[in-house]
């Protein structure tokens, strides 16, 4: 039997943060889908490193990541204003700040700016972009995807890490109504941004999604067949 993990362990703060009393009640039901441990493992994100969530919404991952990184880390919650005043009826704004509030999270900063303008130059080790680059695909423009990228790359260290994942699409579905990219497609843009591919997990893979799906339909929603790739800056 392989010894206990010690309270520092990444995993054991991450677990410690999943029964604290005071969580809020958006998180408990995504933790089996977003697999915080596994992710951030497979990143290499390390106690005491600074962290970016990039599109943080109501902040569940940037919760994790605090624990993940530890009373000496720091994790940069993104959002931007449109998000924060206009989405949902100001539900994210409620939710990140009852996550903020009295000082809960010491080592987060809420970090309000324009996804293209994340005004953090070479500060990150690791940063985290989940389901979201299809929006910027479908909703805006190749052209607006592309520059959102490269505003995360320049926030990185020189051996930062972009993790990235997001809902597969197939070709000849309409992937911009079922909230879909296709692999190749973020690919793509990844390379054309900067980034190398490092490594892939199949950590959020759903043989039995048919990607016909919307990502929001009960039969798959928090089951979507997922890429996930660890990038860095290309040399």
């Amino acid at each position: 039997m392989e010894p206990a993990a010690p309270v520092s362990h990444p995993a054991r703060r991450i677990q410690a943060q999943m029964a604290a009393p005071d969580r809020h009640r958006f998180d408990l039901p995504r933790d089996a889908a977003r697999k915080p441990y596994e992710s951030f493992s497979f990143l290499g994100l390390k106690a005491g490193m600074i962290a970016l969530d990039v599109g943080a919404y109501a902040g569940y991952t940037s919760e994790m990541l605090a624990a993940a990184v530890g009373p000496h880390g720091r994790v940069y919650s993104h959002n931007t204003q449109r998000v924060l005043e206009r989405y949902a009826d100001g539900y994210y704004r409620r939710t990140i700040e009852e996550r903020l509030a009295n000082n809960r999270l010491p080592n987060v900063n809420l970090h309000v700016t324009p996804y293209e303008d994340l005004q953090l130059e070479e500060t990150i080790d690791v940063a985290f972009l989940g389901n979201l680059l299809h929006d910027f695909y479908y909703q805006n423009s190749r052209e607006r995807a592309l520059s959102f990228l490269i505003a995360i790359r320049r926030t990185l260290k020189p051996d930062g890490v972009l993790g990235i994942t997001d809902h597969i699409g197939i070709p000849g579905k309409d992937n911009a109504s079922l909230h879909r990219i296709e692999t190749s497609i973020a690919r793509e843009l990844l390379s054309d941004a900067g980034f190398e591919i490092a490594a892939e997990s199949d950590l959020f893979a759903n043989p039995r999604d048919d990607h016909s799906l919307m990502v929001y339909d009960e039969r798959v929603y928090r089951r979507t067949d997922r890429f996930f790739f660890r990038t860095v800056p290309a040399r």
